[in-house]
């Protein structure tokens, strides 16, 4: 008789979360706080790049232009859910929210970050969030 040889077949499943990096939730919160629904009425922010580069300590070049625009990239890949919220009466089940989007390309040329802020995103934040912080 042969002997039968155990076979264990395994399955590895790998799942990476891309989690967005600790420059780009600063970038994003330097961008939150910057923007109050209070102070301001039009949703359209424009931020120089020199000072975003000042942000991290670099100078203003084309490498820093592309390093903001990645980072830009990681925060608007993040969005926040709500999920089962009620908010003026109507239930989310559950829909996702973009703190901002890119009113046009970031480019050396330009000289500025054109954002359109989302202010369901801060009115959510406002409601349902506890830190002032985002976190990711």
């Amino acid at each position: 008789m042969g002997k039968v040889k155990e076979q264990s077949i395994e399955t590895e499943k790998d799942i990476e979360i891309a989690w967005p990096s600790s420059d780009a939730v600063r970038l994003a919160n330097a961008i939150f706080h910057t923007y109050k629904v209070d102070e301001y009425k039009d949703p359209e922010l424009e931020v120089p790049l020199s000072t975003v580069c000042k942000l991290f300590n670099r100078a203003y070049n084309a490498e820093s232009v592309d390093f903001i625009a990645a980072l830009l990239n990681e925060v608007l890949d993040e969005p926040v859910a709500v999920i089962n919220k009620e908010l003026d009466r109507k239930l989310i089940r559950w829909k996702t929210y973009d703190l901002f989007e890119l009113a046009q390309p970031v480019q050396m040329s330009g000289g500025y970050i054109k954002l359109k802020i989302n202010l369901e995103y801060l009115r959510i934040t406002q409601e349902f969030v506890a830190n002032p912080y985002l976190e990711f």
